[in-house]
């Protein structure tokens, strides 16, 4: 009887013993994964600041007139072979082609040009006020003005006329001087204008 006893509680510790054991491990498992490492964002380039100043690629006069759609031009009361208006209000003479091509390479059409004719008291104050954007046939003797050719020389040089607080504005303009000659656009002005009223002229470029 006591040695049935003893067999039932050695057979009982050795259950309670293998129950405290961990499950065995398979020779072939793998090793559980890593988490993976925490990621931080790639630091991006700031913005510039809204006080950083940009240079504009263009004057920015020519760039309100491409804005507005409408060239403003001063022209001379004085000259009618340079400018003048025919009974039907239309304007004719070598200024007027010259504005009229002008316009074409800022980007406008032809017919997108305003005339202003200025009395010769009023040509330098029209231009500083802004109300004309260029000058036909004037002189700068006001550091507020710059010139711009000769556009044309006959028996004296005739300059365009702009505000000189436009730094690249007289570089554009004689730029496109400069290839109304090359294309000869300067050349079929002249001849249609001051050529056919026997005016010696030539380009001043």
């Amino acid at each position: 009887m006591r040695i049935r006893m003893l067999a039932a509680v050695v057979a009982a510790a050795a259950v309670l013993s293998g129950c405290g054991q961990d499950a065995p491990v398979e020779p072939n498992a793998l090793p559980a994964p890593k988490p993976p490492a925490p990621t931080t964002a790639a630091p991006t380039s700031q913005a510039p600041s809204a006080g950083n100043s940009v240079e504009l690629d263009t004057s920015p006069t020519i760039a309100r007139i491409k804005q507005r759609r409408l060239l403003l031009v001063g022209v001379r009361d004085d000259a009618p072979q340079f400018a003048t208006r025919d009974q039907a209000g239309e304007y004719r003479g070598f200024d007027v082609e010259m504005a009229r091509d002008l316009a074409k390479r800022i980007g406008l059409d032809p017919t997108q040009v305003q005339f202003r004719r200025l009395p010769s008291t009023l040509l330098l104050d029209g231009v500083a006020a802004g109300n004309v954007d260029v000058l036909f046939g004037g002189t700068a003797d006001n550091p507020q003005l710059a010139e711009v050719g000769p556009y044309v020389i006959t028996g004296s040089e005739r300059y365009l006329v702009v505000k000189s607080d436009d730094r690249k504005l007289a570089g554009e303009l004689q730029r496109m001087l400069d290839e109304a000659v090359a294309d000869g656009s300067w050349q079929r002005a002249y001849d249609a204008t001051l050529g056919a009223a026997g005016i010696q002229a030539r380009p001043g470029s």
